[in-house]
C-alpha cells in the first residue's frame, strides 16, 4: 500500500495538534459529554443495567460535533491557502489525498471519544459504591459508535469536497451526523419520550446485542462516502486542469 495516505496523516495531524482550537474542541466535547452524562443517569434513574446505554448514547450525541470540526476545513483551508492547486499537480492520486485527509480527521475524532469518556471514568471513580454494569457492554458499545463516527466521518470529507466554504461544509456534515445519531442511537439522552422507530439500533451493542447489521451499514457509508469524493475531487482536479 502506497505511503502518500500516511504522510498526509501525519502533516495534518501535527497541524491540528500544534492549533488551539483543537485543543478547545478537544475541551468542549468532554465538557458536551458531562453534560449529556448527567441528563442521561437522571432520566435512567433506578435503571442500573441501562448505565453502558447511557455512556454509549452520550457519546454518540457528541462525536458529530467533533467530526464537523475536524473535517469542515480539510480542502477548504487548501484552497484559501492556494496550496490545493498544488496538491492537484503532486504525484498524488485522489484515491489517496481522500484517504489521507480521512484518516487525519478519524484519528482526531477518535481522540475526541477518548476524552468524552473521562466523564463517565470520573463517574465510576465517584460513585459510592460504584454500580454493577457489564465492562463488556460498555467496550462493544463505544465500539460501536467509534464505526459510526467513521461514517459520519467519511460523510464529512465528502462534504469538505463538496462545499466552497468551511461553514457550509461543517453545518452540513453536523446537521447529517446528528440526525443519523438520533435515529441510530434512538433518543437523546434526557428526554424520554424522543425514540424514534427504526431497525437499526446503535445501542444495541451496549445492551448486549450483536448484530452486524450496524457494522455493514457503517463500512458500508464509510466506503460509499469515501468513493464519492474520490470522483467529485477527481472532477475538481480535472476542471482545473483545463482551466489551466
Amino acid at each position: 500500500m502506497s505511503r502518500v495516505p500516511f504522510v498526509l496523516w501525519r502533516k495534518e495531524n501535527s497541524l491540528a495538534l500544534r492549533a488551539r482550537s483543537t485543543w478547545f474542541v478537544f475541551a468542549a466535547v468532554a465538557g458536551l459529554s458531562g453534560v449529556l452524562l448527567v441528563a442521561g443517569l437522571r432520566a435512567a434513574a433506578g435503571h442500573v443495567a441501562s448505565l453502558p446505554v447511557v455512556f454509549c448514547s452520550q457519546l454518540a450525541i457528541a462525536a458529530p460535533f467533533a467530526v464537523a470540526f475536524f473535517t469542515m476545513g480539510l480542502f477548504a483551508r487548501e484552497r484559501a491557502s492556494g496550496t490545493l492547486e498544488t496538491l492537484f499537480t503532486a504525484p498524488v492520486t485522489d484515491a489517496e489525498v481522500v484517504l489521507g485527509k480521512f484518516l487525519s480527521a478519524y484519528g482526531l475524532v477518535l481522540l475526541s471519544l477518548a476524552l468524552g469518556s473521562i466523564p463517565f471514568a470520573v463517574y465510576l471513580h465517584l460513585a459510592a459504591p460504584p454500580p454493577p454494569f457489564a465492562p463488556a457492554h460498555v467496550a462493544w458499545g463505544a465500539a460501536a459508535v467509534a464505526l459510526a463516527s467513521a461514517a459520519w466521518t467519511a460523510f464529512g470529507v465528502l462534504a469538505a469536497v463538496a462545499a466552497r466554504r468551511e461553514s457550509a461544509a461543517g453545518a452540513t456534515t453536523l446537521a447529517f451526523c446528528l440526525s443519523s445519531a438520533a435515529l441510530l442511537a434512538g433518543r437523546f439522552p434526557g428526554f424520554r419520550d424522543a425514540g424514534i422507530s427504526r431497525t437499526v439500533d446503535i445501542l444495541d451493542f451496549a445492551r448486549g446485542v450483536a448484530d452486524t447489521r450496524p457494522i455493514v451499514l457503517f463500512i458500508t457509508a464509510a466506503a460509499f462516502f469515501l468513493f464519492c469524493a474520490v470522483r467529485l475531487l477527481e472532477t475538481r482536479r480535472w476542471a482545473s486542469s483545463t482551466r489551466s
